[in-house]
């Protein structure tokens, strides 16, 4: 799990669900997390790393490792988009 991604994700999922601390699996609902939450969180992820977070994407990111998971691999693919130009 990237750690740099981590700490920004945890900050803000605790930030926006008013608790101290966070399992990295257990499901965020546990934790408060409602749909209207949800969509404020994605809003707030995709602008913190300037990645797109499709509904889809999102449908899939149930713990905080998922979601740390998921902007990993989206980081990942947009580096990979500026390789080889010039």
């Amino acid at each position: 799990m990237n750690r740099d991604v981590l700490g920004v994700v945890d900050e803000l999922f605790r930030r926006q669900l008013q608790v101290p601390e966070l399992d990295p699996d257990v499901p965020l609902v546990d934790y408060g997390l409602d749909s209207v939450r949800s969509i404020e969180t994605v809003v707030e992820l995709e602008c913190a790393f300037d990645v797109h977070i499709s509904d889809d994407q999102a449908a899939l990111m149930r713990t905080l490792r998922d979601v740390v998971n998921q902007i990993s691999e989206s980081l990942t693919v947009r580096a990979g988009q500026g390789d080889g130009e010039i």
